[in-house]
């Protein structure tokens, strides 16, 4: 089995084991997607980006909803043009994971969480080439991967998976 195949079969488990918490999976994914699905339309629809794009990174980031702090779906670090931020552990890769304290925003809410993320997407020099090809969600992915975005090496193919779930309910 090729690297590419096997770190595929391990992304799958992955996102399966993300949603499987000893209840009904189906359940967590349609929680999440009644809780977000309107909004991600219409920052998706007002900022010209997919409401499946922001609803498979804020899946991802946050468990499909379980692990929320502070009103943020992106797990975006502290940014210099909105107010508040918190200190949290957070698991990062540089050749191994670790457990490290970083400043996460604070957001009053999911929405402004969703505004932002557009904002930092759109705007930071880092994802230009990403948001340049935000039509493309394999491109748009891989290419937030390589800016930095997370450091999970299988950041973008995890996300893709999460898209490929999700676009059947648009």
């Amino acid at each position: 089995m090729n690297t590419i195949n096997l770190l595929l079969k391990l992304s799958i488990i992955v996102v399966i084991g993300l949603l499987n918490d000893g209840g009904d999976s189906m359940s967590v994914k349609a929680e999440f997607l009644k809780k977000y699905k309107q909004d991600a339309i219409l920052v998706g629809l007002a900022c010209d980006i997919s409401p499946v794009i922001l609803l498979a990174q804020a899946a991802l980031e946050t468990g499909w909803g379980r692990y929320i702090v502070a009103n943020n779906l992106y797990g975006i670090k502290d940014v210099p043009w909105l107010e508040g931020s918190l200190e949290a552990m957070t698991k990062e890769y540089d050749g191994e994971w670790k457990t490290e304290l970083h400043k996460f925003q604070v957001f009053n809410s999911t929405l402004q969480s969703m505004i932002a993320y557009v904002v930092k997407v759109r705007t930071e020099k880092r994802y230009a080439i990403a948001w340049a090809n935000r039509k493309d969600y394999k491109t748009y992915f891989t290419e937030l991967k390589k800016a930095g975005y997370a450091t999970d090496p299988d950041y973008a193919t995890k996300l893709m998976i999460i898209y490929e779930s999700l676009i059947t309910t648009f």
